[in-house]
């Protein structure tokens, strides 16, 4: 079978899958983290819950950039873009989003 030239190898289809469904968990916590900040900012504990939700639609519009050089075929910068996200989503945007966003990051290894 001829491969097309616009066509992504597998691996690079499964990072752009992983990262998609990290953004839509992203924007699920973020808009839980919102909603909670929100409710709890009487009692100044919902600045950080704003703080969170704010981070996970950052890391949702930093993936799309990520899956755009993904897409241009640019490993090496999408991969290390992968790396910072992937550790900030770790610690601020919930475990489920630093480990979808780790086996992305480890899926790289098949590219490079």
């Amino acid at each position: 079978m001829k491969q097309d030239s616009k066509s992504l190898p597998s691996a690079a289809e499964t990072i752009i899958s992983l990262n998609n469904i990290a953004g839509i968990l992203c924007i699920i916590f973020g808009i839980f983290f919102l909603i909670a900040g929100f409710v709890t900012l009487i009692v100044f504990v919902g600045v950080f819950f704003l703080a969170f939700a704010f981070v996970n639609f950052f890391i949702k519009s930093k993936l799309s950039d990520i899956n755009r050089l993904i897409k241009q075929k640019q490993y090496k910068k999408a991969k290390d873009d992968q790396l910072i996200w992937m550790i900030i989503g770790f610690i601020l945007g919930g475990i489920i989003i630093g480990v979808i966003l780790l086996i992305g990051y480890i899926k790289f290894d098949d590219l490079l």
